[in-house]
């Protein structure tokens, strides 16, 4: 469980005398957040509003964040992290660089599609936050971004990717349209988060292991 952006207790004796232990009434705030963030904005949602579904006084918010912008820094910091556990474990699997680059494009489609809420809000309101929190909760180092990068490149080198494709343009074109699933996946329909991450998985890596044909020079980055 992340831990809360705000101050820490300021009564002990309040902290004991809570209907619910104080990490569970965290992780309800955080998922009401997420919910109300989700369906009406962040701009739309104030901490009355919050307040009001979960149950309890405006004030009492307090004992867990300084600001709404707090809640919204924790959303979006607890999907990445999870996402970055997910495909860092697919990348640690057995198998060759375009094998495990298969299994992370899945992994990152399955995670997208069993958190549907909570990847809406990290893509909508990403930019909200101001650039040094961003900075906070995402690194400045592009690290999701190359996981896949660096497998293509590992696939490239051994013959197992077109030489004519740009590692950086590929990443970024997989991440783009393999994230617009939260869009259009629809829980309980026609196919599961596995069988849609598969197929995704299997059209990206068709797309840069055919053969060339437009004989253009890669792309300099």
């Amino acid at each position: 469980m992340p831990k809360p952006a705000g101050r820490g207790p300021r009564n002990p004796t309040a902290e004991r005398t809570e209907r619910k232990p104080r990490e569970e009434r965290w992780a309800e705030l955080l998922q009401v957040a997420t919910d109300l963030f989700y369906e009406k904005g962040y701009d739309g949602t104030s901490l009355q509003d919050i307040a009001t579904r979960l149950g309890m006084l405006k004030g009492s918010i307090y004992y867990y964040i300084e600001s709404k912008e707090d809640l919204l820094f924790e959303v979006v910091k607890t999907v990445y992290e999870d996402g970055m556990a997910v495909i860092r474990a697919r990348s640690a699997e057995a198998g060759d660089p375009l094998t495990r680059l298969r299994n992370v494009i899945a992994g990152h489609v399955e995670h997208t599609c069993r958190n549907l809420v909570a990847t809406a809000v990290f893509l909508h309101e990403l930019d909200t936050l101001p650039p040094q929190r961003r900075r906070e909760a995402l690194g400045t180092d592009h690290a999701y971004q190359g996981v896949f990068r660096g497998l293509i490149e590992q696939a490239q080198a051994e013959g197992l990717v077109r030489s004519d494709v740009d590692p950086r343009l590929a990443a970024l074109s997989i991440l783009g349209s393999t994230n617009w699933v939260y869009r259009w996946y629809q829980p309980g329909g026609q196919m599961t988060p596995t069988e849609i991450g598969a197929g995704l998985a299997d059209i990206a890596i068709g797309g840069i292991t055919a053969h060339a044909a437009s004989g253009r020079p890669a792309p300099q980055t």
